[in-house]
């Protein structure tokens, strides 16, 4: 037997719950799976900066500490500060701009930058503890750990 709309244009009251419940139960659980889906590509994306920041890091040459203690990370936009000698003010500014990350709307920008007037020296090999420089050392080792990798 075939169903027939009402005269409303309706489905039958038999049928229309059923219909109507399973969707909106579909649509729920799709909102849910696709929220764990975007905390999770944020937690990644958190790992990848923060594994970009430890890797320009240790490979930074040291003098008086002052190159390597003026890494920062900064969301949405490049934050133009530089410490004068080496700290770790910067260094905690920067872990909370990573943790800040996640109260964030969409997926803003990750700047991790060196504001030092002689950084691009550096990253050119001008000194002999970095001769291949750190950022793009850094970028191709993170390139290799994340090509394919799932989320």
């Amino acid at each position: 037997m075939a169903r027939t709309l009402s005269s409303a244009g309706a489905l039958p009251s038999t049928g229309s719950r059923t219909v109507t419940g399973n969707a909106r139960q579909f649509a729920l659980e799709l909102d849910r799976e696709f929220a764990a889906a975007m905390g999770d590509v944020r937690k990644a994306v958190v790992r990848l900066a923060t594994q970009g920041l430890a890797g320009v890091q240790q490979k930074s040459p040291v003098d008086t500490g002052q190159f390597r203690s003026n890494w920062l990370v900064s969301i949405a936009t490049p934050d133009p500060s530089v410490i004068e000698g080496p700290g770790a003010a910067l260094a905690q500014k920067s872990a909370g701009a990573l943790a800040s990350y996640a109260a964030r709307e969409g997926f803003p920008v990750i700047y991790l930058q060196n504001n030092l007037p002689y950084a691009t020296r550096l990253e050119d090999g001008y000194s002999k503890q970095a001769p291949n420089g750190m950022v793009s050392l850094t970028v191709a080792e993170l390139a290799a750990m994340w090509n394919g990798m799932r989320v």
